[in-house]
């Protein structure tokens, strides 16, 4: 059986779409919190990472189903997230990002008569 080290894998990933926020949680082991990088832009989420094989590296593998090295996850989000308040925890093999929703920028109507007004009574 030939291995191929270096490629890249895709962990198991969940978009789950509340009221208020996203949460994307990833499924992948074996990793510590400062092992992930998390870049949010614009509506793309990216999460990159490489989780390193445990034991040996010269050993003969009769199987291989998980994933090592490196990886990489591109989201699109369906909506604009607050910047500001994105937060990622990592707990039990879990990567969960909270993306909550940016909040709609209020439109502001100028009233040109009333400022006419106002600059007239002065």
């Amino acid at each position: 059986m030939m291995l191929r080290p270096n490629r890249q894998f895709t962990p198991p990933t969940d978009v789950i779409e509340l009221i208020d926020k996203l949460l994307v949680m990833v499924e992948i082991a074996g990793m510590r919190s400062g092992d992930f990088n998390i870049v949010l832009q614009n509506r793309r989420l990216t999460i990159t990472g490489t989780r390193q094989r445990p034991g040996a590296e010269v050993a003969a593998f009769h199987q291989v189903e998980i994933g090592f090295g490196e990886f990489r996850i591109d989201l699109n989000l369906p909506w604009a997230a607050d910047r500001e308040a994105v937060s990622a925890t990592y707990e039990h093999g879990f990567l969960t990002i909270e993306l909550p929703r940016k909040p709609i920028e209020k439109v502001r109507v100028v009233d040109l008569e009333a400022q006419e007004q106002e600059s007239t009574l002065s």
